[in-house]
């Protein structure tokens, strides 16, 4: 630990930090970890502590309490920590300004997303927007719903696209795309033939579901609920794709994104079941920090995500387009 002591004379702040460190405080203080910020700011954690070590000494006060594999903020870090956001979003501003001059030329474009939209929809919008603008260095970051959404309020992200949104008066929300979510079955399900289906004629049928935090499971059980069917859960897996190969292996039903199934309906592998209350429509949104003035390359993007011409890229039949509001 530095030893800290009162200063000998004023501080004097132009000497005192450096943008860089209090760049890097910033992001220690906003994961709560040494070892995130370094993951976030593409540093050594070695290199994260030097910094904040350093930034320290230079102001004489600790700025962070050391509690295992977790910081905290003392007084004056909670301090200075306002202190520096403000001013790395000044800073963030002028970054922006400067872009403008150059048009979308150059410079980065860090997008979010949840499980599907993120795996099934947006490499294909991304690629066809790299080919417009080559010039741009883009990242996709997958994560839940909230995880992508709390890094757009972190400035971590540009935007993100989600199902539901989180209810903060700090994020814009808006229209994206309409999804369908679907009961699927392996090729040759005795049921596969039978129209007129509801879930409770599935109550005997094991389903193979996704975790209970993601969007097609929380709907297809307040589908069940609505519908009074107790639904049997064979399995719980992580992914699309694991599920996909679970049911064409008879491991069970599920319901999924028509988007992500798009290619097993077509081929056979999978066949979609008639099921009162089915397709569920559901709505992804594209949402960005409401107070920060957006570069050209994530307003150029906002605009390209809402035209419907990309869309043929992604090979999907009979679905919604964007909205055009």
């Amino acid at each position: 630990m530095p030893e800290f002591g009162p200063p000998s004379q004023k501080l004097d702040l132009d000497h005192a930090m450096t943008l860089r460190q209090l760049r890097t405080f910033r992001a220690v203080a906003d994961l709560s970890s040494f070892s995130l910020a370094a993951q976030q700011l593409r540093l050594s954690q070695p290199s994260v502590s030097y910094q904040v070590k350093e930034l320290e000494e230079a102001l004489g006060l600790p700025l962070l309490d050391r509690l295992g594999k977790r910081v905290q903020l003392t007084e004056a870090g909670t301090i200075l920590y306002g202190y520096a956001r403000r001013t790395m979003d000044v800073l963030d501003e002028a970054a922006v300004a400067l872009e403008e001059m150059r048009g979308i030329k150059r410079g980065n474009l860090r997008v979010g997303a949840s499980t599907t939209v993120g795996i099934y929809i947006l490499p294909a919008a991304l690629g066809a927007f790299k080919k417009l603008h080559p010039g741009l260095v883009i990242s996709l970051e997958i994560g839940t719903r909230a995880r992508v959404q709390e890094q757009v309020l972190r400035n971590e992200l540009d935007l993100a696209v989600v199902g539901p949104a989180l209810k903060d008066s700090d994020l814009a929300i808006l229209p994206f795309l309409t999804d369908e979510l679907v009961v699927v079955a392996p090729a040759g399900h005795r049921l596969a033939s039978n129209g007129g289906l509801t879930l409770k004629d599935l109550n005997d049928q094991p389903f193979v579901m996704r975790e209970a935090a993601s969007g097609s499971r929380w709907s297809l059980e307040k589908a069940a609920r609505k519908a009074g069917a107790k639904l049997q859960i064979a399995m719980e897996l992580g992914s699309n794709g694991a599920i996909k190969h679970a049911v064409e292996s008879g491991l069970g039903l599920a319901v999924l994104s028509r988007y992500a199934c798009a290619l097993e309906l077509s081929s056979g592998r999978l066949v979609e079941l008639d099921v009162s209350g089915f397709p569920i429509r559901r709505d992804w949104h594209i949402v960005h920090l409401r107070r920060r003035k957006l570069p050209a390359s994530v307003q150029a993007f906002i605009a390209f995500l809402k035209d419907s011409v990309w869309l043929s890229s992604v090979g999907r039949r009979g679905q919604s387009r964007p909205p055009t509001d």
